[in-house]
């Protein structure tokens, strides 16, 4: 189970927290974890993955609608090669959660935020601060 970098278990419906902390706690190398349209899962599941696998990149909660800000603050305060985040129809987020991973996340490539209706401007003005950064750097 160690090396075990990438998983897509997306839109299975049946899906809970306990099966995504098993994974935490078995696949420590996990980069890249794509639960889109698991409806079940909680903020568990993805703190669990925040704390259990340091080098995690990329994650896929689309239509995980039960999620809020805890979840994407963890990942923003544990994962610091995190790079791409899909939130669609994450009705729960608010701009909090993007700015911790603006924040947190210096490497972040690839933001979904379409249908998250908490968010405002603040969140854009945090991703736009973070890419013109990155662009003077260069």
């Amino acid at each position: 189970a160690a090396g075990c970098p990438s998983l897509n278990v997306g839109h299975c419906r049946n899906l809970t927290d306990e099966s995504i902390k098993a994974v935490a706690a078995g696949c420590p190398s996990l980069t890249s974890l794509d639960v889109g349209g698991c409806k079940n899962l909680t903020d568990e599941s993805i703190k669990a993955i925040a704390a259990g696998c340091p080098s995690f990149a990329s994650l896929d909660v689309g239509g995980c609608k039960n999620l809020t800000d805890e979840s994407i603050k963890a990942i923003a305060a544990g994962c610091p090669s995190f790079a791409s985040l899909d939130v669609v129809g994450c009705k729960n987020l608010t701009d909090e959660s993007i700015k911790a991973i603006a924040a947190g996340c210096p490497s972040l490539t690839s933001l979904n935020v379409i249908d998250c209706e908490k968010l405002t401007d603040e969140s854009s003005k945090a991703v736009a601060a973070v890419f013109s950064r990155r662009q003077s750097l260069r």
